[in-house]
């Protein structure tokens, strides 16, 4: 029996605008009372794939890639959603679905708003209707991002906190959401984790006494409050460990302006359209609303915690330009075995008789060493020629030619050139200064250089890939390996991408 997935999507700013449930309950209604009406998909099974809060640029949607999986394993033939905006607003990957990917998995797709069904269509093209309504929607995402980033900083001005979850210490006042009260319950902890900072003890200190103290921990009161299961990314075993503290909960408490009584906000340069892309703006250029909310540290013993901060550096954190990753190309990757949680990479110097240093580097998991259990250390060294061995012989890797160097990087910036070109293009169409055949002529021109783009790099992977395998580097990390768990100067296991 064939299978229709039925894909239902509600936006963040769907969610400003209305009521989520009943935009998820309309989306349903309307799939289901199409697919009653028309006698060929009477027989068919429905998968409901349904994603809350996810904006239609981000393809990262759990249940959208779920149902691509699906689709990969030929689980689903058909998929039906209320409009192409339901399924995706980014113009261009839309249009790689519909005319490639789709058709060469022989699934059918249905856009019912928009009149279009791939069954219907000749070849396995688009019209220049529905290319043309992609492109309106990716305006459209580009201005309504905009316009609820413009709102959600004014409210933010007015002292509305905004974000789902207090920090430790406080909680949503049950009469205004927009607000937050001291919570009594955990309030107590944030005021000894400052104590011990002021009386000069290290955070990585300050963690070991909460947990040898079993002092709750932020994830452990937040799921009390929001009613939400918070799991740590750990390997599944019969006993569940219990939520730690560390030394970057620690220093994420004594670095929070909030519990001065100011509230700050706009602290990252973050785009609404892709959530993941951010950088830290300086403290000067934070927004701030002074007395806002009732304090839990004075705002003397908070400057003080802070000038600790910047004499001892032992708060080094985020906000810095420290180089973690350049001590050794498993940073990030190296893992506990009996805790998941990724390994510190830590150097030290010795001197040598002559006057040189020799540097050891080494990882070690310090959220056991705050619970006090025995893990032994291991040699950076030894850990990249076990991880750079595996990856050869996995993978058969061949000492690279100097000469014979792909230059992907170049051609991958012309197809961004071409793309952009694109989109001038129909902004001058759409402002009368081109014609829509010149606009139609210059659209097909530019397919077809990308085209020819992508097939020389395609190309050019087949015929030899560039690999630096003289030594462990970052890039084949990143390429090969999700994490390596390890313990002594022995690799346990690698998981492979």
């Amino acid at each position: 029996m064939s299978k229709i997935a039925l894909y239902i999507r509600l936006s963040v700013e769907d969610m400003i605008k209305t009521d989520e449930s009943e935009s998820i309950i309309n989306q349903r209604a309307y799939l289901n009372d199409y697919l009653d009406k028309n006698e060929e998909f009477k027989n068919f099974t429905r998968e409901e794939y349904v994603d809350d809060g996810y904006s239609g640029t981000n393809e990262n949607r759990p249940a959208f890639q779920r149902m691509l999986e699906d689709v990969k394993k030929n689980n689903i033939q058909t998929i039906i959603v209320k409009d192409l905006s339901r399924f995706m607003r980014d113009y261009i990957t839309l249009g790689d679905y519909l005319e490639n990917i789709f058709p060469f998995l022989g699934v059918r797709f249905i856009a019912i708003n928009d009149g279009y069904d791939s069954k219907k269509e000749k070849g396995n093209g688009t019209d220049l209707d529905i290319q043309f309504k992609g492109l309106l929607y990716d305006f459209y995402t580009k201005d309504i991002s905009e316009k609820v980033k413009s709102s959600m900083t004014t409210l933010k001005k007015q002292g509305k906190f905004l974000a789902w979850s207090p920090p430790l210490g406080y909680m949503k006042d049950p009469n205004d959401k927009h607000k937050i009260i001291v919570d009594e319950e955990t309030a107590w902890i944030v005021k000894k984790i400052f104590k011990l900072a002021l009386d000069g003890i290290s955070s990585r200190n300050i963690a070991k006494i909460l947990n040898e103290e079993k002092i709750p921990t932020p994830s452990k009161r937040k799921s009390e409050l929001t009613n939400l299961d918070f799991e740590y990314s750990i390997i599944r075993t019969a006993k569940k460990p219990r939520p730690t503290w560390t030394n970057g909960n620690v220093i994420d408490v004594l670095a929070n302006e909030n519990y001065t009584g100011t509230y700050t906000f706009n602290m990252q340069d973050k785009s609404v359209l892709n959530p993941s892309s951010f950088k830290f703006k300086p403290k000067e250029e934070w927004g701030r609303v002074e007395n806002n909310h009732e304090a839990i540290i004075s705002k003397e013993d908070f400057e003080k915690v802070q000038k600790i901060k910047e004499k001892n550096l032992f708060m080094k954190g985020k906000n810095t330009d420290y180089e973690w990753r350049k001590k050794s190309p498993l940073q990030g990757f190296a893992k506990c075995p009996t805790c998941n949680h990724i390994l510190g990479c830590t150097q030290s110097k010795h001197k040598r008789p002559d006057g040189s240093l020799r540097v050891h580097t080494y990882f070690t998991c310090r959220i056991c060493k705050c619970n006090n259990v025995k893990h032994k250390n291991s040699r950076a060294g030894s850990l990249e020629e076990q991880v750079f061995e595996a990856i050869k012989e996995k993978y058969g890797l061949e000492d690279p030619n100097k000469d014979e160097k792909v230059k992907v990087k170049p051609m991958g910036k012309s197809i961004e050139d071409l793309e952009a070109k694109k989109m001038q293009n129909f902004e001058k169409y759409k402002l009368g200064k081109m014609s829509r055949q010149k606009f139609i002529d210059s659209k097909n021109l530019i397919d077809e250089d990308i085209q020819a783009i992508k097939e020389k790099i395609q190309k050019a992977k087949e015929e030899k890939e560039v690999i630096d395998n003289t030594k462990l580097t970052r890039e084949l990390m990143e390429k090969y390996i999700d994490s390596v768990f390890c313990e002594g100067n022995e690799v346990l296991n690698i998981i492979w991408k």
